[in-house]
């Protein structure tokens, strides 16, 4: 008797668009790309996330592992919103809600108009929430706000992701991770600008 080992691409529930990831690539400097998609099943629209491992850049896996396990368990309405994953040793796939980088949406709208002070400020609201919970709450820094880490769904609505550079508030995981890509050491929160202070700056 033949055994053949499953694909757990091909039997993945979900179908990536043939077009290009959003920009190109990652929305900005990151680890992952963003597809559209679909599930097979019945056709609904999501996000995928996408994240190849490469050789050499096993530091750079072992993050976005843990980007998805957080991305899993943190439930909050203006968090990007987990549906499904995929894991294997070659890459990770994240299932979401169907989202646009916010650098996409703001220059689509951008052609008719663009957003009045109202829409940012109720989106800068959304994720100032979406922080609170992260600090407050869940003890956790989420190291790594900006432009690439929001997105936009079909509402409307401002979610956080870019959660790959998360460390805990308590400094009880040691030090934060490396994030190795110069244009996100900007966004360091400044407890972490002095790297001679010894002393964990106040959490907010």
């Amino acid at each position: 008797m033949w055994f053949f080992a499953r694909d757990p691409i091909r039997d993945f529930p979900y179908e990536l668009s043939p077009e290009p990831p959003e920009g190109g690539g990652a929305p900005g400097p990151g680890l992952w790309a963003l597809h559209r998609g679909k599930k097979k099943a019945t056709g609904n629209a999501v996000s995928v996330f996408v994240y190849e491992a490469k050789p050499g850049e096993e530091e750079q896996t072992l993050v976005a592992k843990a980007a998805f396990k957080r991305l899993k368990t943190l439930r909050h309405p203006n968090i990007l919103a987990y549906l499904d994953g995929l894991e294997t040793d070659k890459c990770l796939h994240v299932v979401t809600e169907p989202v646009t980088p916010l650098r996409t949406y703001l220059k689509l709208k951008a052609e008719t108009g663009g957003l009045s002070e109202l829409e940012i400020s109720w989106g800068l609201h959304q994720i100032v929430k979406a922080l609170s919970f992260l600090v407050n709450d869940c003890s956790l820094i989420h190291n790594n706000v900006c432009t690439a880490a929001v997105f936009v769904d079909r509402a409307g609505e401002w979610k956080l992701g870019g959660l790959d550079y998360m460390y805990s508030a308590q400094g009880d995981n040691g030090d934060p991770p490396r994030k190795r890509i110069p244009d996100l050491e900007r966004y360091d929160p400044p407890e972490m600008t002095d790297s001679s202070s010894k002393s964990v700056g106040e959490k907010w």
